[in-house]
C-alpha cells in the first residue's frame, strides 16, 4: 500500500479524535469567546471586529496572506500586545482582565521560539513550563527524551520547534495558541509536532493556529480567513484559493 499523502496524515492528526467525540457524543462545549478584536499601528487598522469562538477538541485555523495581522492577533490573545478593542473570554473569565486565570487556562507558541541558547533542555522546560518533573510520555513523543542535558544552541531548527512546542504543552492548559507551529520544517519534525497535537485534542484541548500551510489548512476543524482586518470563516478550498491568487 502507498503511503498517505500529507494532507490525509494530518486531518487525522488533528480531527479524528476531537471530531470523533463531536459525531459520538453531541455537541462539544463551547469555551472561548473572541469579540471586535482591533488592532491599529500608526493609521493603518492591522485588525477590526475580529470575532469568533471556540469549542474543545477542536483546531481553529487563522490564516491569510503574510501581513495581515495573523501574528497580531494571535499576540493579543496571548496577552503580549493589547487591543485597542474588543473581549476574549474563556470559560467565562475575561482573559485581558483576569490575569490570574489567562495564565491557568492559556499556553502560547510564538512564532519565534522564546528559549534559552546557553541553558540546557531541561533547564529551559523548567523555566517556560513551570515544572521540576515533566510530563515523560510528551518528551518521549516529541523525541527530547535524550536531549535533555543538550544545551539549546546546539540543537536544529527542528528540534528547537519541538522544545518550544513542548514547554507550552507542559504546562497542560486547556487553550493552546500556536503561530505557525510547524512552518519551515521537514515532513519528520511535522509528524511529530502533529501527532502530540492529536494526543492533545483528544484530552479535549482546544487549538487556536496561524498557518499558511496547505496540509495543516485542511486538518483545521474550522478556518478564519484574516482579509482587510476582518476575519472571514471559510473552508479548506476556499482558504486555499485566496492564498494561492495573492
Amino acid at each position: 500500500m502507498g503511503k498517505q499523502s500529507g494532507t490525509v496524515r494530518l486531518r487525522r492528526a488533528f480531527l479524528s479524535e476531537g471530531e470523533k467525540k463531536l459525531n459520538t457524543a453531541g455537541e462539544a462545549r463551547t469555551i472561548l469567546f473572541v469579540q471586535g478584536i482591533a488592532r491599529r499601528f500608526g493609521n493603518k487598522e492591522v485588525l477590526r471586529d475580529i470575532s469568533f469562538d471556540g469549542r474543545q477538541g477542536t483546531c481553529i485555523g487563522i490564516t491569510g496572506l503574510n501581513g495581515c495581522g495573523k501574528s497580531t492577533l494571535l499576540s493579543i490573545l496571548a496577552g503580549v500586545r493589547k487591543p485597542e478593542g474588543g473581549t476574549f473570554t474563556c470559560y467565562g473569565r475575561d482573559m485581558f482582565r483576569e490575569k490570574s486565570f489567562f495564565s491557568k487556562l492559556i499556553a502560547y507558541v510564538p512564532q519565534e521560539d522564546p528559549l534559552i541558547e546557553e541553558l540546557s533542555v531541561r533547564d529551559n522546560i523548567r523555566l517556560w513550563a513551570g515544572a521540576e518533573e515533566f510530563d515523560r510520555q510528551l518528551l518521549s513523543r516529541m523525541q527530547l527524551d535524550d536531549l535533555l542535558k543538550e544545551k539549546v544552541s546546539s540543537l536544529s531548527g527542528g528540534m528547537k520547534r519541538r522544545l518550544a512546542i513542548a514547554c507550552a504543552m507542559g504546562r497542560r492548559r486547556p487553550v493552546l495558541i500556536m503561530d505557525e507551529p510547524a512552518s519551515a520544517l521537514d515532513l519528520h519534525q511535522k509528524d511529530i509536532i502533529h501527532s502530540c497535537l492529536q494526543t492533545y485534542l483528544k484530552q479535549q484541548g482546544t487549538i487556536i493556529m496561524s498557518t499558511h500551510d496547505k496540509d495543516e489548512i485542511c486538518a483545521c476543524s474550522v478556518l478564519y480567513y484574516i482579509e482587510n482586518g476582518t476575519a472571514v470563516r471559510a473552508d479548506a478550498q476556499q482558504v486555499i484559493a485566496r492564498l494561492r491568487e495573492g
